[in-house]
């Protein structure tokens, strides 16, 4: 167990996490360990990082969450210590040129479509499915570059009501929970989310790791309620931006859009189905699930890599890194 008297701050990096917190890289001089440190801003309710803490307990056991060394307060501020984690998906795509190979895409979808299931499986849905929420791990453990992490979970929320053990109802005019690229467009309709959210959100993050762009992205409008309002549009399945998307993509990514399409508010998603049709995909292409993916592979990557050389010591643990700057952009 750690705690904030024996770590030392490095860097502030507070572009990594969606909930209105900061995350700093630290290490702790007693293991020479590195971490990462989450502070609630000074605005932020009081409890949002406690919540979270209880959001991580509940995920014990997953191989896909980072290790949380410690949780509580320090003066007025409330911290969460964990794992300090590699770069995340977003930024591995745009060091790979934009896109990933459907190899790796293919890959991506069945660890995190493992994590989701668990997670619903605890009775939590996960509400802000995006490739900036997942991230690979460091080296040295040799799983850890094969690893998909999944971290920043302040838009959790129990889709079970705890007392009674059933399914909370379906509510209309909910706002829009977490980030309007990758949800549903039931969200837009101001529907309660679902475990079906989930997996919409899922389908386009693995759509646009793939294709590097969403057709909504861009798009103008005038007012901000307008530009939501036709997002959530051309999100609807019979929708001609997003039915094109589709056509340019293979039949397993096209099949498991219209699995969760087809789902009921209070439907069970068939995770077993959406993950046979990823796996049939690669082996389709003659592929193994080696965890091999572009970033470590460049020359399997069509258009190459510029993986930055300060990323070379999140997967080598000879390599010295050369500094902590993050991808921009």
């Amino acid at each position: 167990m750690v705690s904030p008297r024996h770590i030392s701050p490095l860097v502030r990096e507070a572009d990594l996490c969606t909930t209105p917190a900061t995350v700093s890289r630290a290490v702790n001089w007693l293991t020479d360990e590195r971490l990462a440190v989450k502070v609630a801003m000074p605005e932020a309710s009081s409890s949002i990082l406690q919540y979270e803490a209880q959001v991580y307990e509940q995920f014990a056991g997953s191989r896909a969450i980072p290790f949380l060394h410690w949780s509580g307060s320090d003066g007025d501020a409330d911290i969460l210590v964990m794992d300090y984690l590699g770069p995340t998906l977003e930024h591995m795509r745009r060091a790979c040129r934009g896109t990933l190979t459907l190899k790796s895409v293919l890959m991506i979808g069945l660890q995190i479509l493992d994590f989701v299931e668990f997670a619903h499986s605890r009775g939590i849905i996960l509400r802000d499915i995006k490739p900036h929420n997942f991230a690979v791990g460091r080296a040295p453990k040799p799983e850890n570059p094969s690893t998909i992490y999944a971290f920043d979970f302040g838009l959790a929320k129990m889709y079970v009501d705890p007392l009674k053990k059933t399914h909370i109802p379906l509510r209309t005019g909910r706002t829009i929970c977490g980030t309007i690229r990758y949800s549903s467009h039931w969200s837009h309709l101001g529907l309660e989310a679902s475990r079906r959210d989930d997996i919409v959100a899922l389908g386009h993050t693995l759509l646009h790791l793939l294709h590097g762009h969403l057709p909504w992205q861009g798009i103008y409008a005038a007012s901000v309620e307008a530009k939501i309002a036709r997002i959530g549009e051309m999100k609807t399945p019979t929708n001609v931006a997003l039915t094109e998307l589709l056509s340019r993509s293979p039949a397993a990514l096209r099949n498991f859009m219209a699995h969760a399409h087809g789902l009921n508010f209070e439907q069970k998603p068939n995770y077993g189905m959406l993950r046979g049709l990823l796996e049939g995909a690669l082996t389709e292409h003659g592929w193994e699930n080696d965890g091999l993916f572009d970033w470590m592979e460049p020359e399997l990557a069509p258009r190459g890599t510029l993986l930055p050389q300060e990323y070379q010591y999140l997967l080598d643990p000879e390599a010295v890194p050369t500094t902590t700057r993050p991808l921009s952009g």
